[in-house]
């Protein structure tokens, strides 16, 4: 699949998330080969010109009782079910709970195409709660098309034989539909005679694992939910297939569907609803408005899925209901989750290496969907879908796990948020600013706050807090009754001090040296901008006391950019051994003697501006951190306008000097070599950000690490244009990314980079070409390619159409804004 954009990118990854929730590649899975994805906005939702006033050309001719969409999908499952070997083979379909499993298998099931080629037929539903001799006697039924009373009074075992006599000789297709368990299939899979005649067993469920266990060696075929013109055929089907569809209702429509999330289940629901009141602008602006509230008060659908959640072990549940913490259509971090499942007691540190799992687990139960996956398959963010959301939120509330305070619904009050008093406990999840004064002498133990505030959280005093999130909240100054929360576990602050430019010593923000009274701190997040930016975005930095790194529980550290107030580290200090995870370490700090003290840091991020990394002057002093994993080098250029002024000049004087200024930041590197790549035994990932300086020889140093799977380039400056990799080349490299680099020739063979899965290019404006020997590497599954030369791209599509012919592979390539 070849995907080109000349527009601008609709980046919007919530809505990514919400389209395409399973973890399935598109390289792993043919079936989604074909299907686009899309992102939608509000768009999407402006009236269009239809055949008929608003009306999708494919909703007019629709019979009433076909499926709506997923063509793609029904047209490569028949072709499977209709073709192929002629062994007896299973056929299994994954996805949440009213996605439209069981209508796709019951228009495969009536299709003419099917009755026509097996002898005979039968379907079955399983449930939850399985049961054999049930599955056995509706199966028989099914079958034969009676009912035979005899069956009611025979052994379980007599009945699975005469099911294996009736199909033994014939080729048949049965659906068994809603299997929940690995045990299930066992119980029921022996009943099934492999004849070699072409059988088919078509199976769905809401577990991957289930899913994978029963298919025929071959993947199971992930349901996606509907796209934007999907939802909206079947909301106009529901509700206007026999009327005429009034435009001035279109606007609400989009909105309802396109707020529905792609869930069938949703759609028909709030089509129910349309179809049965009266058809006025007000009650669409209201729905429209609170389509998760008017869903979540229907009790048969809220029963639907919250079998998913029942059917969970004990240890998943409250890692589900933690959920309802996060606001709605929101991507959240698997790092930031992690570490809160951690402190708020859901899993002890002993049980770090079952994280990946829990989160996998709730996936694979088509309860949480994947955000954003690595190069490697780790996930890296993470969303819930609107529906389950709100069912999570009820449950959370009703076992008070989650307060959650937000805006209310219209329809159903107590849908989104619950009313909060200075008594209230557990978890707080604030949504408003409104909110703010309500809790802040609140006994609650976790306070979280989503959004952005602008407004100062006032002095509080909590009493068993263990999280207090106040990243959203905009602080001038540390708060100083922080230091009183003895019992704190995550901290997360951005500290953005009043702007006042003829004062620049009011801009710098000076961390308390109490700060280490909190013992049981194990996660201090702490940025002077974004949460989501790790860029220096300000003028001046964070004053952080050296106490800091007396903290004995302290297991990540984020901070922005930042210095150490008095930094001498000796024998005699503190070790910290739970250390995995410091970002926004100042290069001035990285030393021999603080490196030590780290004997079990994972992953290391070093943030810093021109003179920090220039004063840094043995590079050989990581070679400590023999347990590293992830290191990334980001070096930040102050925006020029705010550093001339903070110097005393005006910026609206000299354009020249400003030109000039920025000149000699760009020009001006400082040069990184690693001096001994064979001191990192452990790295897999390795990133530079900013104006540095290497030679390709510097480069080949880094090929050498021998566990480097990961490497990205971001504006670095090398000595000439041509890359001539070298002998050793990259041999465990799966991810390459190069953003503005300055290569005009890129020799290179597959032997060189033999694993290589993903290379994505931005920027490169001089580059020819990508090396055409890249048609040789069997791993290679994705070439990324943004603002780069018409010819790179050909030379992408060169190579995909080489793997293709010669070796029956494929390779997603995309191109945006080709020059």
């Amino acid at each position: 699949m070849v995907v080109v954009m000349t527009s601008e990118r609709n980046v919007n990854s919530e809505a990514n998330y919400v389209l395409f929730p399973f973890p399935f590649s598109l390289k792993n899975f043919g079936i989604l080969q074909m299907v686009c994805r899309r992102s939608y906005s509000m768009e999407d939702l402006k009236p269009q010109t239809y055949a008929l006033s608003g009306v999708p050309e494919q909703a007019v001719e629709r019979p009433e009782n076909i499926m709506v969409g997923h063509e793609t999908e029904f047209e490569m499952m028949l072709d499977v079910l209709a073709r192929g070997e002629s062994e007896l083979e299973v056929v299994s379909v994954v996805g949440m709970g009213g996605i439209g499993k069981t209508t796709l298998a019951t228009k495969l099931y009536n299709y003419p195409c099917i009755m026509s080629r097996f002898d005979i037929r039968g379907e079955v539903t399983v449930s939850q709660e399985f049961c054999a001799r049930n599955v056995l006697l509706f199966l028989l039924s099914s079958i034969s098309g009676k009912t035979d009373e005899s069956h009611e009074h025979q052994e379980d075992w007599k009945l699975a034989d005469q099911l294996q006599k009736l199909l033994r000789g014939k080729r048949y297709f049965v659906v068994i539909d809603d299997i929940w368990t690995t045990g299930a299939w066992d119980n029921m899979r022996r009943c099934f005679p492999d004849c070699n005649n072409g059988s088919r067993i078509l199976l769905t469920t809401r577990n991957v694992e289930v899913a994978e266990y029963a298919s025929s060696g071959k993947p199971p075929y992930p349901m996606r939910l509907m796209n934007f013109e999907e939802s909206w055929s079947l909301l106009y089907e529901k509700v206007f297939a026999n009327d005429s569809f009034p435009p001035e209702f279109e606007w609400f429509g989009r909105q309802i569907a396109l707020k529905c999330g792609g869930l069938p289940l949703a759609i028909v629901l709030i089509a129910g609803l349309l179809s049965n009141t009266d058809k006025t602008l007000n009650m669409w602006r209201s729905v429209a408005e609170n389509v998760s509230s008017v869903v979540s008060t229907e009790v048969q659908c809220m029963k639907v899925l919250a079998l998913s959640y029942h059917h969970l072990p004990s240890h998943l549940k409250p890692c589900f209901l933690y959920f309802a913490i996060f606001p709605e259509d929101k991507l959240i971090s698997v790092d930031r989750l992690v570490e809160l499942w951690v402190v708020e007691g859901f899993l002890k540190v002993e049980e770090m290496k079952s994280i990946e799992k829990y989160l996998k687990d709730l996936i694979d139960r088509s309860l949480i969907s994947i955000g954003h996956s690595r190069f490697d398959g780790k996930i890296e963010s993470c969303g819930i879908h609107d529906v389950i959301r709100e069912l999570c939120l009820r449950k959370a509330q009703t076992m008070n796990i989650v307060n959650y305070l937000g805006v209310q619904s219209f329809l159903n009050p107590r849908a989104q948020s619950v009313q909060c008093s200075s008594k209230s406990r557990g978890r707080i999840s604030i949504q408003g600013e409104e909110e703010l004064a309500v809790c802040h002498n609140s006994d609650a133990h976790s306070i979280i706050m989503f959004g952005r505030f602008h407004q100062f959280m006032p002095e509080f005093s909590f009493k068993q807090v263990r999280v207090l999130d106040l990243a959203s909240v905009h602080r001038p100054f540390f708060p100083s009754g922080i230091l009183h929360l003895l019992h704190l576990r995550y901290l997360a602050l951005c500290l953005r001090p009043l702007v006042n430019y003829y004062l620049p010593s009011s801009l710098i923000v000076v961390i308390p040296l109490s700060i280490s009274s909190l013992c049981y701190l194990q996660t201090f997040v702490l940025y002077r901008s974004s949460l989501e930016s790790r860029l220096v975005t300000e003028e001046y930095p964070l004053i952080l006391p050296s106490e800091i790194l007396t903290m004995p529980q302290l297991r990540h550290l984020h901070l922005d950019w930042s210095y150490l107030r008095n930094h001498k580290p000796t024998e005699k200090s503190l070790v910290l051994k739970n250390l995995q995870c410091l970002s926004g370490l100042n290069p001035l700090h990285c030393t021999a003697s603080l490196f030590r003290l780290l004997p079990n840091l994972k992953k290391l991020i070093v943030l810093g501006v021109r003179e920090d990394f220039r004063s840094l002057k043995d590079w050989y002093d990581f070679c400590y951190l023999y347990h590293l994993e992830e290191l990334e080098f980001n070096l930040s250029i102050l925006d020029t306008s705010e550093l001339v002024r903070s110097v005393g000049i005006d910026p609206s004087g000299s354009m020249s000097f400003q030109n000039r200024l920025l000149f000699s930041f760009v020009r001006v590197v400082p040069l990184l070599v690693l001096h001994s790549p064979d001191a990192f035994l452990n790295l897999k990932i390795l990133s530079y950000s900013g104006h540095f300086f290497f030679s390709w020889n510097d480069l080949s140093n880094v090929g050498k690490l021998p566990k480097l799977e990961s490497l990205k380039l971001s504006n670095i400056t090398f000595g000439s244009n041509e890359w001539e990799v070298a002998e050793e080349g990259f041999p465990q490299l799966k991810f390459l990314q190069l953003i503005n680099i300055e290569i005009w020739y890129w020799i290179a063979s597959c032997d060189h980079f033999p694993r290589l899965v993903r290379l994505f290019l931005d920027n490169c404006r001089g580059l020819d070409s990508i090396p055409q020997d890249f048609a040789e590497i069997t791993t290679l599954a994705l070439i990324d390619i943004t603002r780069c030369p018409e010819s790179v791209g050909n030379s992408a599509k060169q190579i995909q159409r080489d793997i293709q012919e010669n070796y029956g592979g494929s390779v997603e390539v995309h191109i945006l804004h080709p020059l």
